[in-house]
């Protein structure tokens, strides 16, 4: 299979949450319209370039959005940012009060060994 093809059958990676739990995470790490939008074009595996020509702006302005946001979310790179929009989801799906289901009924009970206090 092909590098194109196999592009096209598979989701991009923004799809993997729904809008629901987009607005949650835009919501609680207090993200603008447009930085949310950024994040999951960076989701998408697009370019700084490729998010640009898509806003028919400069790829200095999308490249300051996403210095900006990983001062904001205390990361340093794309791939910590994915993390840190993840570990926030993940945190939402077990805070009291969340609209989102909790994804691992272990980790709900207090019994998961991946969880750290």
């Amino acid at each position: 299979m092909s590098a194109a093809s196999h592009k096209l059958r598979c989701p991009l990676g923004a799809a993997m949450f729904s809008k629901q739990v987009w607005d949650e995470i835009a919501s609680s790490l207090k993200l603008s319209g447009r930085e949310l939008q950024i994040i999951k074009d960076v989701f998408d595996d697009r370019t700084e370039f490729a998010i640009a020509a898509h806003y028919g702006v400069s790829p200095h302005t999308i490249h300051t959005y996403c210095e900006r946001l990983y001062r904001k979310l205390a990361v340093t790179d794309r791939v910590k940012l994915v993390l840190r929009i993840t570990d926030e989801f993940l945190a939402l799906t077990v805070a009291s009060g969340s609209i989102l289901p909790p994804i691992c009924a272990n980790r709900v009970a207090g019994r998961c060994p991946l969880h750290r206090n």
